[in-house]
């Protein structure tokens, strides 16, 4: 090999420096889409949970009506059940997929994505939900009539 061929293939500290940065610059774009991903991950569940929580306690409040409308004869707990099997599946969806929310989120930030403020956004939302979903849970649970 001559040399001048070693001196083309062998990139200059300046050179060496510009890659560098141009990779760390790389790292973070794909760390912030990971994070976006994340996040409509998580908004993804949070759909999912609430039409879980929709449906459970629409199935267990009609049936509850249904019994009133006959004279408060006893239908089959059934249906009550049901509702409260898929709301509370509903709130096992939504806090397992917070958890792996926050859990992706840190490990991102050990690879060196920077905290920033708008991931409280959908984490709040979850939050809120996650207590609409228990406070419907209670409320099939006890028969609260709303």
């Amino acid at each position: 090999m001559s040399e001048k061929e070693k001196s083309q293939s062998t990139p200059t500290k300046e050179q060496a420096e510009e890659l560098k940065t141009h990779m760390d610059l790389r790292l973070l774009g794909a760390l912030v889409r990971t994070a976006f991903s994340s996040e409509q991950t998580l908004m993804s569940w949070m759909r999912t949970s609430v039409s879980l929580f929709t449906f459970g306690f629409s199935i267990a409040q009609f049936f509850h009506y249904l019994g009133d409308q006959q004279g408060g004869a006893q239908l089959s707990a059934g249906p009550r059940r049901l509702g409260l099997a898929l709301i509370f599946l509903g709130i096992l969806a939504l806090v397992l997929a917070m958890v792996e929310h926050v859990y992706r989120l840190r490990t991102m930030q050990e690879q060196g994505l920077q905290r920033l403020t708008q991931y409280l956004l959908p984490f709040g939302s979850s939050a809120a939900l996650l207590v609409i979903g228990i406070l419907a849970l209670l409320s099939v649970y006890f028969s609260w009539s709303l």
